[in-house]
């Protein structure tokens, strides 16, 4: 009886998500009309906060007359007005109620606290659950059993003066059916709900290898299961003997009382240890994925733009089984779907903000709305929320692939302020992505990270590329690396490459660094309180933080 209740559950979200998907299409055929009556919708509603009629909400009746009256913000605009809700007044920003803050992960001592309301809630469980599940049916079919998943999300709160919690919006909608985990997910509530710092990996590792039926793996972003698949890949002998004996290793970072509990929930188990040893002692050069877990059906989580190269690494362990790519989306807003299993193009979602455009190839700010886009440009995205931000430049851009009927394909392109930019030359992720990854090619380097620093110590300034690699390269051909990278970067933003030349800028440097330094990093930002659900690659090295590791970890060997 247990093990059909997670089928029930699936099944009642996979029904309410294909109903979703049918009210998607049908919001779609008219996409700018619905935003726009969105737009004027949340407006007319908080007219009468002190933010509406500051701006004068009451007196605006088109997407002009807002242009107009209100000016485009950022957080720190809201900031004042945020402190004084988590204070408990109201109807500042919103008349909608605030049930969530979701704290950025932009600083560990002071993250932004984003305002989350009820419809916001709702629209993330609708999208990110209900109808992300419905597409990966539609695609499966009876290929996925349905069974029990492993989530990696893990859930970190901490409760404000006025009562609410603070965290991941992630985090959030698995504290939703915590009443459910031990049925849906392979991880009890400790793993789940860390009290303390513990070793995670090896937690989540050692209950989801012993269900041999896992249906899936879930998680926020690539990162994370691509850390926990080369976890599995050094530690498998010590997790699959702890599977034999019913143990937990003593050398395990797990606190002593945590440990009790879950030791309480393990027996010994020498016939899956067995048979998981022997397909860890076949190696990891084929597919391992399938062969532990021989009904694991898909993989659901963000792998696309900056955690591509996370994504390319999955494909080792995977083999055929395929990714759905989920949604994009900030703390602000779930604004885009995959409406296909594997597409990395998202759609826009009508009804969740409404959306503005600046181009990025234009001078000034003047903002387009959605049916003014062109395919194959790149637009800055302005967001007006359903919990009381308007006009909010969340620094994102975006390039339209297409189009699903009225409504804009998108992708995400790189965050304006992790731009990079010595002398002008304005050097986005995507160039460096580009870049690295053609090295890579070039050079045999079997990639795992990088990040771009920009090194104004010395005059002229330059660039210098870190790269952690699989192998260690020859480092008698570090000139002749460094001259390719120097091609490809010119390559990539060719106003790099002119000023090298004309000297304005001085050749690019590259840095390799030291084994496991990305997932150690990922690691030490959890040890400071950062959730696991919303640590990003780090493409950009722009705090002394940053800088201070990856230069202490460059191989000097």
């Amino acid at each position: 009886m247990i093990k059909l209740i997670p089928k029930l559950v699936y099944s009642l979200n996979i029904k309410k998500g294909y109903k979703k998907i049918e009210n998607f299409d049908h919001l779609t055929e008219n996409a700018p009309e619905i935003n726009k009556q969105l737009m004027l919708n949340m407006l007319k509603k908080n007219a009468d906060t002190e933010y509406g009629k500051r701006y004068h909400f009451d007196q605006i009746n088109t997407i002009e007359d807002y242009k107009k009256m209100v000016p485009f913000s950022i957080y720190d605009d809201y900031a004042p007005y945020i402190e004084r809700m988590i204070a408990g007044e109201t109807n500042l920003l919103t008349t909608d109620k605030i049930v969530h803050y979701a704290l950025t992960s932009g600083s560990v001592d002071n993250p932004k606290k984003i305002p989350v309301s009820e419809q916001t809630v709702d629209l993330y469980r609708e999208y990110a659950t209900q109808f992300s599940f419905a597409i990966i049916a539609r695609a499966l079919g009876k290929k996925w059993q349905r069974g029990r998943g492993l989530n990696l999300m893990e859930v970190k709160f901490e409760t404000l003066p006025n009562g609410l919690f603070a965290g991941s919006i992630s985090g959030r909608g698995v504290y939703s059916i915590k009443d459910l985990l031990f049925l849906m997910f392979t991880s009890p509530k400790e793993i789940v709900f860390p009290r303390e710092i513990m070793d995670t990996k090896y937690a989540h590792l050692r209950f989801a290898l012993e269900e041999r039926s896992l249906s899936y793996i879930a998680s926020a972003f690539m990162t994370a299961v691509s850390d926990l698949m080369k976890y599995l890949e050094i530690n498998w002998e010590l997790l699959v003997e702890d599977i034999e004996k019913g143990t937990i290793h003593p050398d395990i970072k797990i606190p002593d009382d945590i440990k009790d509990e879950l030791l309480k929930q393990i027996k010994p188990n020498p016939k899956r240890a067995a048979e998981l040893r022997n397909e860890f002692e076949k190696g990891f050069e084929t597919p391992i994925v399938p062969r532990i877990w021989p009904e694991l059906a898909f993989v659901h989580a963000i792998g696309s733009g900056g955690f591509s190269v996370y994504t390319d690494k999955m494909r080792h362990y995977l083999g055929e089984i395929p990714i759905y790519f989920s949604v994009y989306a900030a703390s602000e807003s779930i604004m885009a779907i995959c409406n296909e299993m594997e597409s990395q193009e998202f759609v826009l979602i009508p009804d969740s903000a409404f959306y503005e455009f600046i181009p990025v190839d234009q001078e000034g700010e003047e903002t387009v709305t959605m049916e003014q886009l062109e395919t194959g440009k790149d637009y800055e995205i302005v967001l007006t929320n359903t919990s009381g931000f308007y006009r909010y430049r969340i620094k994102d851009v975006v390039r339209v692939v297409g189009w699903y009927k009225k409504c804009p394909k998108i992708q995400f392109v790189y965050r304006l302020n992790q731009m990079v930019s010595i002398a002008g030359e304005k050097t986005t992720e995507e160039c460096i992505s580009w870049a690295v990854k053609e090295f890579a090619k070039a050079t045999d380097c079997e990639l795992v990270d990088y990040s771009v620093y920009a090194d104004v110590a010395i005059s002229p300034g330059r660039y210098v590329i870190f790269i952690e690699a699989e192998k260690r390269l020859a480092r008698e051909k570090y000139q002749e690396y460094r001259q390719i990278m120097e091609e490809k970067l010119g390559t990539a933003n060719p106003s790099i490459g002119s000023k090298v030349k004309s000297g304005v800028l001085s050749p690019s440097e590259i840095s390799f660094v030291q084994e496991e330094t990305y997932a150690l990093y990922r690691d030490l930002m959890i040890m400071r309180g950062i959730s696991g659900n919303q640590l990003k690659p780090v493409r950009v090295i722009d705090t002394l933080v940053k800088e201070n590791f990856f230069f202490a970890l460059v191989d000097k060997e």
